[in-house]
């Protein structure tokens, strides 16, 4: 047991020691030199545009000793603070590449409004359109409810100020609702069928090609359930001599026991 113990250790010590020497040698040959930046797995951002970010020159990779490397690594990591990054992973592969892997959000939907635009993407969650391509699905946002902020100056009221803070959480929540519908419409694989979305204070409308689908703010997985079972329904299909959804002109689905059909 004892030689067994110091055979082992006398191989551990073998062992690192060869690697010392290799890295050594390697460094003073400069055999060994991380230089080399490849890009994994970025669809939205551009291996051109992210370059540029982060001023690296691929064609000058001989010209760059450690020092700069590790300014340009520090630079890509701080564009994981980018709100279309999940996560950035960075490895190395013998003999002189840095592999970036990066992890982005999977836009659906560019939402354009008359006051900016911005991104939804596959889990409902919301981020600028930096970077982004032009063939991401654009939907158009019409927002008919946005309840007027009462003026507050030095001779406001109580009632104005309660009442705004009211009105903000209504406007929240009428928003929301129809980025949650958006949501459901793209785990049924219909998101780039939608061309507009209107959200007033009762309903919700959403233009499906030909088709206009109603839905009101309570309840909204509830009233999709039923659209879905409608979508998934050959028979109920047939019964209308229909073909699909887009063959009505509106399927209103805020009534609590109805749905409501127009050809």
């Amino acid at each position: 047991m004892i030689k067994d113990s110091i055979r082992l250790i006398i191989l551990v010590i073998f062992i690192f020691s060869f690697i010392v020497v290799i890295i050594s040698y390697s460094n003073k040959k400069n055999l060994v030199r991380f230089n080399k930046i490849i890009l994994e797995g970025n669809n939205e951002i551009s291996s051109d545009n992210l370059f540029e970010i982060i001023n690296y020159n691929i064609d000058s990779i001989e010209s760059y000793n450690h020092r700069q490397t590790n300014k340009y690594i520090s630079k890509i990591k701080e564009i994981e603070n980018y709100d279309i990054i999940n996560e950035i992973e960075i490895s190395y592969s013998l003999p002189n590449k840095i592999i970036v892997n990066i992890n982005e959000k999977d836009p659906v939907y560019i939402i354009n409004n008359k006051f900016s635009s911005f991104a939804i993407d596959n889990n409902g969650q919301i981020f600028n359109t930096n970077f982004l391509s032009n063939d991401i699905h654009h939907v158009d946002l019409y927002f008919s409810v946005y309840k007027i902020y009462n003026e507050i100056n030095n001779h406001y009221h109580i009632k104005d100020l309660f009442s705004n803070i009211i009105n903000n959480k209504l406007n929240n929540e009428y928003l929301l609702n129809g980025l949650d519908i958006l949501n459901l419409f793209d785990k049924v694989s219909l998101s780039n069928k939608i061309e507009s979305i209107l959200i007033a204070e009762h309903e919700i409308s959403i233009d499906l090609d030909n088709t206009k689908i109603i839905f009101n703010h309570n309840e909204l997985e509830k009233q999709f359930l039923k659209l879905k079972r409608m979508i998934n329904n050959e028979t109920f299909f047939d019964s209308l001599r229909i073909d699909k959804i887009s063959d009505l002109s509106e399927i209103n689905l805020s009534f609590n026991n109805q749905i409501v059909l127009k050809k």
